[in-house]
């Protein structure tokens, strides 16, 4: 089995918020996962790998973007399963790492580029419509109050949006750092599962070892002041937890 490098989509009836549309709308936590459960990988935030680490394999893959410069955006993600549409910590709806990343944890709301009459383009809040928990009366939270205006439940909403989006920016020149030095190889594991079932994963790119300890030491210096090294660091530490994926799709094949 080989594994392709582009998550399934996790929102399918994006929709931009709206004062009059959306004026009643109530939101219910999102307790139910099973949206996410064909997601194999999801984008890690720079600020999340000391955390995101401990639960999953962080990796680096081509996001099919390209920078200012031309050249392809390399993305970290943590790795959520072994094939293609599998997510091995979604059981039952549940959500089972000990850790889940901000990229799930914003869902259903995402910020999106918005057209302006004047041409112009601005970042607006949308929602999925394909969420069960929205609903028009009962149980949840209000987006807009009586007059309007954006509840304080939608106020934190939009301010986790945005620190999310700054997360992105801070984390997406990594990847191009780490080319750049040399330090990405391109990463292939296979291994057999209890009942025999063979596997392979490939399509990321990992921090090479042998490079990175033969990096001059002002560049060494370089990356630990910045900070990058400390996530590298993370990042290598995070391969062990690849058997922790094997070990549970083991489980799920007995």
């Amino acid at each position: 089995m080989t594994m392709s490098t582009a998550p399934t989509t996790l929102y399918t009836q994006l929709s931009l918020l709206d004062r009059q549309k959306h004026r009643t709308t109530r939101v219910r936590e999102w307790t139910d996962r099973r949206a996410a459960s064909g997601l194999n990988a999801v984008f890690c935030a720079a600020a999340e790998f000391a955390e995101a680490c401990k639960a999953f394999p962080l990796l680096f893959i081509r996001s099919g973007e390209t920078d200012d410069k031309g050249q392809p955006v390399i993305t970290p993600v943590c790795l959520l399963g072994l094939t293609d549409g599998e997510n091995l910590f979604v059981d039952g709806g549940r959500w089972t790492a000990p850790y889940e990343p901000a990229f799930l944890r914003r869902y259903p709301f995402a910020l999106v580029s918005a057209r302006q009459e004047d041409g112009t383009s601005t970042q607006a809040v949308a929602v999925d419509g394909a969420f069960e928990g929205l609903a028009e009366d009962g149980a949840g939270e209000r987006l807009f109050g009586d007059n309007g205006e954006p509840t304080p439940y939608l106020e934190h909403v939009l301010g986790f949006l945005n620190d999310f989006e700054s997360a992105v920016a801070v984390t997406r020149p990594i990847g191009a750092h780490l080319q750049s030095l040399g330090l990405l190889k391109d990463m292939r594991a296979e291994g057999t599962l209890a009942n025999g079932e063979k596997f392979s994963v490939d399509g990321f790119f990992v921090v090479d070892e042998e490079k990175l300890r033969a990096l001059p030491d002002e560049v060494v210096v370089q990356l630990h002041r910045g900070g990058l090294l400390a996530l590298v660091h993370s990042h290598l530490v995070s391969l062990s937890n690849l058997s922790k994926l094997v070990d549970l799709k083991s489980a799920r094949r007995r």
